[in-house]
């Protein structure tokens, strides 16, 4: 039985949500179709959405219909003391400027990370995201009650800020489960990708630079060597020559610099066949010259393998959904505008002229 909009609006919306059919949870099947990384869970994703898009676009209508109800259940205009509370102040979470606070620290955090390292996983980014997402929480029925008192512009205005801290909550928190779950992938993509990088105890002045341990080597026949083939061969670095030393080392001593670099193209065989990094000092490079790899979508996924790739990249897309969402998007002169933290501002200047009315 639906409970009564009137007397209960929240149970009456639940229970019509309810009505709907269940949905049969989508299955999720891997199949290895010779597809690139990009198409990795877009089936599924798709049946995600599509078992859960229904019912929640429902449920938003049935929220936004009793809204109305309500709002038009009183008419006698702006209540100054409502809006006085519902404004409140930084230290009180369920209010505008409460929220406003909460909303300023999760775009401060996704700055951060997203200056440090692109929005690329972080468990501890992760967990204090969490922390922040927990101070979004809203009790909907105080805020409507208040709400019902104000005018028709402040009303939409106040309802269309907490449904986007409403939106922020429910993307965090799908955020925080999709990383959990991806968890395992994303914890052995990176140990690969640490395990390829090159390590300070074994050629400190390109771990420095942050440089893999696979590096390219070109080759082309010359006048010594007619019989030699013309290519790209992909090659592992090992520590660097000093001086007229016959044997690498992880760096050289104090005032000196590396005369060449070791390497070996074959597995199994010791890396010491001596060779020099290209210098781009033009845009042709010279035949047995070692270019470095650069960073970029194929290469890591060669190193990572196609799974932790593709977490990693809806990693950041969740991650950049977001910061657009409280930001807005950028306009013609790169500034963003739009986002829920201008919305939350205008709300708040708005309720103040209320107030001072």
């Amino acid at each position: 039985m639906i409970p009564n909009a009137a007397d209960d609006p929240f149970g009456a919306m639940n229970a019509m949500a309810a009505v709907g059919t269940v949905q049969r949870a989508p299955e999720i099947v891997i199949v290895n179709d010779g597809k690139p990384v990009e198409n990795i869970g877009q089936k599924s994703a798709f049946a995600t959405f599509a078992s859960i898009g229904l019912p929640a676009i429902f449920a938003l209508v049935i929220g936004i219909l009793l809204g109305k109800i309500l709002l038009a259940s009183d008419t006698s205009g702006t209540n100054a003391d409502q809006a006085k509370e519902l404004l409140g102040a930084k230290d009180k979470p369920q209010t505008v400027s409460g929220l406003k606070q909460s909303l300023s620290s999760i775009d401060t955090l996704l700055d951060e990370t997203k200056t440090k390292n692109q929005f690329r996983p972080d468990k501890k980014f992760d967990n204090e995201l969490k922390t922040l997402a927990a101070k979004l929480e809203v009790k909907e029925r105080a805020v409507l009650s208040r709400a019902k008192t104000f005018n028709d512009e402040l009303a939409g205005h106040t309802l269309q800020f907490y449904a986007g801290v409403a939106e922020v909550k429910a993307l965090i928190d799908t955020h925080i489960k999709a990383a959990s779950a991806d968890n395992n992938a994303l914890t052995k993509s990176k140990e690969k990708m640490d395990a390829a990088a090159l390590k300070d105890t074994e050629n400190a002045p390109l771990a420095q630079s942050g440089q893999l341990r696979w590096a390219v080597l070109i080759q082309a026949p010359t006048d010594q060597d007619k019989t030699a083939e013309f290519g790209a061969k992909l090659v592992e670095l090992g520590g660097v020559y000093c001086g007229t030393a016959d044997k690498p080392t992880a760096k050289c001593p104090e005032g000196e610099s590396p005369t060449a670099v070791a390497y070996r193209a074959e597995v199994g065989a010791p890396i010491l066949t001596k060779g020099d990094i290209a210098s781009p000092t033009s845009d042709a490079v010279p035949a047995k010259k070692i270019v470095q790899l650069l960073s970029g979508g194929v290469r890591d996924t060669l190193i990572k393998g196609a799974e932790g790739v593709a977490s990693e990249v809806y990693y950041q897309k969740r991650l950049r959904n977001l910061y657009e969402l409280l930001r807005g998007k950028a306009g013609a002169d790169g500034k963003a505008s739009g986002g829920l933290i201008d919305i939350g501002n205008d709300l708040e200047r708005k309720m103040t002229l209320e107030i001072n009315r």
